[in-house]
């Protein structure tokens, strides 16, 4: 095992060790020149043990997609890890990851005015990173990753409304995740709609010293649970020749 697969290793241990306290953490692992950035992050509404569990998952599905890579990303439905050998604390990413609509209603005015005020309440919002509602037969959630700042919490969150209510015009329900942040909503006025429709997902393409970015963008669709349904995005990068403990001296 190389220096920094040990570092990555120990970055794991203490995401699942925060996970059973708290619902966001970061860590910075450095030692022997081999730094690994990552954090983790909870939806706002689970429990500690929730929270464990999803995060133990998700770092289990990364440990099987990412083998031996220089960063990792990985969005499930219930939490979010990332890993990197690059700082991206605090920076705000609004690159759109994946968008999902579900079927027309057509121009219901009424309908459709209620998911735009509960939306716009979302994004109003109450100087929170996680935000969830009821508003009538509309339920929506909101979520910014806290490494972010509230006033880019609160950009985020509002390109992801736009966008959402741009590619889901009349949907029953919809959701838009950006690098930082989703807006999700459902009409459960339409329940018979609700487990159907279209999804779409958009791939992240790597640039600049990231061209070597292999974005593996797939949604999975299962019923897990009490009927809840989960998805994962993942993402990992080619780990370089220090990484993998490759010696550079002689190398062309």
């Amino acid at each position: 095992m190389t220096p920094y697969e040990s570092n990555v290793n120990s970055l794991f241990t203490s995401l699942v060790d925060s996970a059973s306290i708290c619902n966001f953490n970061k860590f910075e692992i450095s030692p022997e020149d081999n730094t690994v950035y990552g954090l983790f992050q909870c939806r706002g509404d689970l429990s500690s043990q929730n929270c464990k569990d999803c995060v133990v998952g998700a770092i289990s599905e990364l440990k099987t997609t990412c083998p031996v890579s220089a960063c990792g990303e990985i969005q499930l439905e219930r939490c979010y890890v990332k890993y990197d050998s690059m700082s991206f604390f605090g920076a705000l990413e609004k690159t759109e990851v994946c968008r999902r609509c579900g079927p027309s209603i057509g121009y219901n005015s009424d309908v459709l005015n209620r998911i735009d005020g509960a939306l716009a309440y979302l994004v109003g919002g109450n100087g929170q990173y996680y935000r969830g509602g009821d508003f009538g037969s509309i339920e929506g959630v909101a979520q910014c990753v806290q490494d972010l700042s509230l006033s880019n919490c609160q950009d985020c969150l509002s390109d992801a409304c736009g966008r959402l209510r741009t590619v889901c015009e009349t949907s029953t329900w919809g959701e838009m995740y950006l690098g930082k942040c989703y807006i999700r909503y459902v009409d459960h006025g339409n329940e018979n709609l609700v487990n159907n429709g279209n999804s779409s997902s958009n791939k992240r393409s790597g640039g600049g010293n990231k061209n070597i970015l292999k974005w593996i963008g797939y949604i999975i669709a299962a019923a897990i649970g009490a009927g809840s349904l989960t998805f994962a995005l993942r993402k990992c990068c080619k780990a370089t020749r220090k990484q993998l403990g490759i010696d550079l001296i002689g190398s062309v």
